[in-house]
């Protein structure tokens, strides 16, 4: 795994102070975050550790930052799933700089992130892809988002990439892309930076997947195992293979009518999920009240790096007509 924690922490015995949890309560709650993060406990003991060592020094300082994007994923973020956003951002990071929610705007603002930026180590989240085409197409304090970017990355001691925009272009980046948007991997390579990062595509974002993998980095100075540059733990298995009407699948059982057929495949109706590696059946949204296919709709593949496609959204049933399953993935790619 790759370290990417900048400061050392000296060691202490004091159990974490935040909130006053006992020792007790405060193990529940590393164990709660392993099995989120995880879906193990077995990672308890580590991220514990990490959070004692930061009760004795400062929490790390984080920025968010936009470019290209319609800001849903730091909205999803806002609204908590698994994990909540004020426990986040009071007991586990220091959130010094976010658009959507800073009382700084302007000249204020561009100076509070210039102070965050040279006071010490800190982490920084992206949303949204970068105009590398047509630079002028998003300007940061008179400054093209796609110089401003550069500076700012080789400041941070680790990047996250948050959103399918800011992991594989997405929608900014779709069809006649005239402003040649490009993610931030893309970015990182063409402009030589050279920082550890992950990824963590939707569209929008699944809160836990951000929240989980930023209380990771910064409780145990290493990025989670990844897949592709993402968290394997949330995108290491295909959502076909988790899907709850899996069984509806196995024995051909497929909707033909979304008003009286609720719990039938959705395959032949365009569903992406063979082909987009992702735990949504399990992680679930809105508080694990629901997911996009128990809606009685068709996965989209908003996590896939093809997102949104050159083909529709939803593929007609007739595309699938005598196709093999081969043949069926294949166009769910396309």
């Amino acid at each position: 795994m790759t370290h990417v924690q900048p400061a050392q922490y000296t060691k202490t015995r004091k159990i974490m102070s935040i909130n006053n949890l006992s020792r007790r309560e405060f193990l529940k709650k590393c164990r709660d975050m392993s099995a989120l993060v995880f879906g193990s406990t077995i990672f308890t003991n580590e991220i514990a550790e990490g959070f004692v060592k930061l009760s004795a020094a400062e929490r790390p300082q984080v920025i968010f930052i936009q470019s290209q994007c319609c800001t849903g994923c730091s909205i999803s973020t806002t609204y908590g799933n698994e994990t909540d956003f004020i426990d986040f951002i009071t007991n586990i990071i220091r959130l010094q700089v976010h658009p959507n929610i800073s009382f700084s705007q302007g000249v204020d603002y561009m100076a509070l992130i210039d102070e965050v930026a040279n006071s010490g180590p800190f982490y920084l989240v992206c949303e949204g892809s970068i105009p590398a085409g047509m630079k002028e197409a998003c300007i940061f304090n008179d400054v093209p988002m796609y110089d401003y970017m550069h500076t700012l990355m080789n400041k941070a001691a680790a990047i996250v990439s948050s959103g399918t925009c800011a992991c594989s272009g997405g929608i900014p980046a779709s069809n006649q892309n005239v402003t040649g948007a490009i993610p931030m991997d893309e970015y990182m390579k063409r402009t030589g930076v050279d920082k550890p990062m992950v990824k963590i595509p939707g569209c929008p974002i699944n809160p836990d997947r951000l929240m989980g993998t930023v209380a990771y980095i910064v409780a145990t100075g290493k990025l989670p195992e990844l897949v592709d540059g993402k968290p394997k733990q949330y995108y290491g298995d295909l959502i076909h293979n988790q899907c709850g009407r899996y069984q509806a699948f196995n024995q051909g059982h497929y909707t033909t009518s979304f008003d009286k057929e609720k719990n039938n495949c959705l395959l032949k109706n365009g569903c992406r999920g063979p082909v987009v590696f992702s735990d949504c059946p399990t992680r679930r949204w809105n508080g694990k009240v629901n997911v996009c296919i128990e809606s009685n709709t068709p996965c989209i593949g908003c996590i896939h790096d093809d997102f949104p496609f050159n083909s529709p959204l939803y593929l007609s049933e007739e595309s699938f007509e005598d196709t093999s399953w081969s043949e069926m993935k294949e166009k769910m790619k396309k």
